[in-house]
């Protein structure tokens, strides 16, 4: 028999732990009991047994419980006041910005270890501003530029403080990097979308880094792709690696869009640049867009979960998500705000989606009908 299909969620809000058990064969456990550790559940099928992991001690009256599909437990008052606890719920910042990297770092594919980015190559690291930071100058400023006409040009300051790649220095975005492309090395190029800037690839695995930005004379080499080297340090005479999961860089970009805009639901389309709101194509110019897409609310951002194939907890993003196929489903959203990929990094984001769907119980992968259920993998 296999062991049962679980997730747990802690629901920061009212201090409970959310818990789903299903068998995957339809067997009724036997009985359900709280493990002495409170960090547990001991669910038994005749003779079998199997334990199902909360992703933080529960206060309970009882040891016993009435065998169930779903719980809700209180969680323990002490665990929430506790320093572990604060570890593991505080805001992370961006782990690879200006500040870690090192001159003597170097960037290599996630993928074959390929160096894209030698040691030493960087001489120097700095952090870019935020990418509203044009819509932002046209709110604070009371007297806009003017054209030779004497009208206002409205938010038009990226020509004034355009951002541009420099030899020898790294440009560092919490999702990306921009270097020179005579900076990187074993990198190919691709028109992948007719809508769609330039496609840098690893030349030795073919694996899509990043993307070339014409405006900023240089390359965004996204995070996700990418292993830092840690120059100096070692193991058995090799440099060390840091890495960290897609999921994890997403959903810490929606956790920006959620702070820096305020919402809550986004619209994730394909066929456009890495996250940008616009297209790459060296005058910032939108094409016409198709009406697919991901349709995403962003329902808890911070939340810890364990689950069957995962059973530590986790820092997550709870999410609902609805599949766009027209146009017209798009125009019905009104005015939403929208994230644009390519088509790689989008199919990628979808299979991540449906990934995190498949794992959860049946009961919890829908909710009010067209809603699907998933959740984000963060620091």
């Amino acid at each position: 028999m296999p062991d049962p299909l679980y997730f747990c969620e802690l629901l920061p809000n009212i201090k409970q732990v959310s818990v789903s058990i299903e068998s995957q064969d339809g067997e009724i456990p036997t009985s359900v009991g709280l493990h002495p550790s409170k960090r547990a559940l001991t669910v038994k099928y005749g003779a079998r047994t199997a334990r199902i992991m909360l992703p933080t001690p529960v206060d309970s009256p009882s040891i016993t419980l009435v065998p169930a599909k779903t719980y809700r437990l209180s969680a323990s008052q002490a665990y929430l006041s506790s320093g572990e606890y604060e570890a593991l719920s505080a805001p992370i910042l961006d782990p690879w910005d200006a500040s870690f990297v090192s001159p003597e770092c170097s960037l290599r594919c996630i993928a074959c270890a390929t160096a894209i980015v030698s040691n030493g190559r960087i001489q120097k690291w700095k952090n870019l501003p935020s990418e509203h930071w044009a819509d932002m100058m046209d709110l604070w400023h009371c007297h806009k530029p003017h054209n030779k006409d004497g009208n206002p040009e409205g938010s038009r300051y990226s020509g004034v403080g355009r951002i541009v790649a420099e030899r020898a220095v790294g440009l560092v975005d919490p999702m990306y990097f921009l270097l020179r492309r005579e900076d990187c090395e074993n990198i190919a190029f691709k028109q992948t979308g007719s809508n769609e800037a330039e496609t840098a690839f690893c030349q030795t695995c073919d694996v899509p880094l990043g993307i070339v930005d014409e405006k900023a004379d240089g390359i965004r080499l996204m995070k996700w792709s990418l292993s830092l080297g840690l120059g100096s340090f070692k193991k058995n005479g090799d440099e060390l690696l840091d890495s960290y999961t897609f999921s994890q860089w997403f959903s810490a970009h929606l956790q920006f869009l959620v702070d820096n805009t305020g919402q809550r639901k986004f619209l994730i389309k394909p066929g456009a640049s890495i996250l940008s709101h616009q297209h790459l194509d060296g005058s910032g110019k939108r094409t016409e867009e198709g009406g697919e897409g991901v349709h995403i609310w962003v329902f808890n951002p911070n939340t810890l979960t364990t689950r069957s194939e995962k059973p530590t907890p986790t820092r997550a993003v709870k999410v609902y998500y609805q599949n766009v196929r027209s146009k017209a489903e798009v125009d019905g959203l009104g005015d939403i705000e929208s994230v644009y990929l390519p088509h790689a990094i989008y199919t990628r984001f979808k299979r991540l989606l449906d990934e995190g769907t498949a794992s959860l119980p049946e009961e919890l992968r829908t909710w009010a009908g067209n809603w699907k259920a998933g959740w984000l993998e963060r620091f």
